[in-house]
């Protein structure tokens, strides 16, 4: 069997130390060692090689379209908040990590290129593929600059001006959420948050995800609340692999239980619930059930620039 050395542990200790530096840093670093000097474990392999698309290594497929959950970096490797997730998913395992770039889950599963696509929604479950796991929610969401421990209602932000992509699914769910007010429209998600730290426009509407992300470089910005129904992204499988399957999901379990996924999540996107569930805005009613792996899928997102 294989060893691979996780830093799992080191990864929760980051989270917690970044999360403490707010308020005491050097208390933080008095407590905690730095990552380099947490202690690894080594994780004995849990699944047979015969089960793998390449022995030692789970194979994961990954859109890089998809960003900022899948996307190639300057360098050419593929990174992102879904290999982040895969790595310790890997790691768990006792599995090193391949990544390879595919654009859905049939196709890639069935011809035998990976073990495992992340990105999966309910509709790419089918006779060949099981769907199954949560690790990111996503849904039209409002940001903004509110005061701390405001709360911002639908009337607050239909009597401001919001910056939304011109033509997305975004404009849509602000009719459906009945928020009628000033609408300024850009080419993407980008610069409706440039126009946003500039003073342009006081909200932006846009997916939830797309836009913690963003909102990480403009201080003060923060997710306000969800417009639109939930759509869950997890793990596709080929229906045959049902032992590789459960211990794939063994190990999500255990890295949601632990904390992991908690740290790697904020890692990409900062304070954004790891649940969306209980966060829409004050006023909306959204009609529609969350969209989970059982779920009808989500809409098409907004178009990003300049991720890096």
């Amino acid at each position: 069997m294989v060893k691979t050395l996780s830093r799992v542990g080191a990864r929760i200790v980051a989270g917690v130390c970044a999360a403490a530096a707010v308020v005491s840093l050097s208390a933080c670093s008095l407590m905690t060692p730095t990552l380099d000097e947490a202690p690894s474990h080594e994780v004995e392999q849990t699944v047979d090689d015969a089960l793998l698309v390449q022995p030692g290594a789970l194979t994961v497929a990954v859109d890089t379209a998809d960003a900022p959950q899948a996307m190639v970096g300057t360098d050419g490797s593929i990174e992102g908040y879904a290999v982040d997730v895969a790595a310790d998913v890997a790691a768990r395992m006792g599995l090193k990590l391949k990544v390879v770039s595919a654009v859905s889950p049939t196709e890639v599963l069935s011809s035998g290129e990976a073990d495992v696509f992340l990105g999966a929604l309910a509709t790419d479950e089918n006779a060949e593929v099981v769907v199954f796991g949560d690790y990111l929610e996503t849904a039209i969401a409002i940001f903004g600059k509110p005061a701390e421990g405001a709360t911002v209602t639908a009337s607050d932000i239909a009597a401001a001006t919001v910056g939304v992509q011109d033509g997305s699914a975004s404009q849509e769910a602000l009719a459906r959420a009945n928020i009628v007010g000033t609408q300024q429209t850009y080419s993407n998600v980008n610069e409706c948050f440039e126009a946003l730290g500039a003073g342009e426009v006081q909200y932006v509407a846009c997916d939830a995800a797309s836009g913690a992300y963003l909102s990480r470089a403009y201080p003060g910005t923060s997710f306000v609340g969800a417009i639109g129904a939930t759509s869950a992204y997890g793990f596709a499988m080929n229906a045959q692999s049902t032992d590789l399957a459960q211990a794939v999901s063994q190990a999500l379990d255990a890295i949601t239980t632990d904390g992991s996924l908690d740290a790697v999540h904020a890692s990409w996107y900062g304070s954004l619930p790891l649940s969306l569930s209980g966060n829409t805005v004050s006023g909306v009613t959204i009609s529609d059930a969350t969209e989970t792996a059982q779920g009808d899928g989500a809409e098409e997102g907004d178009d990003l620039n300049s991720l890096s």
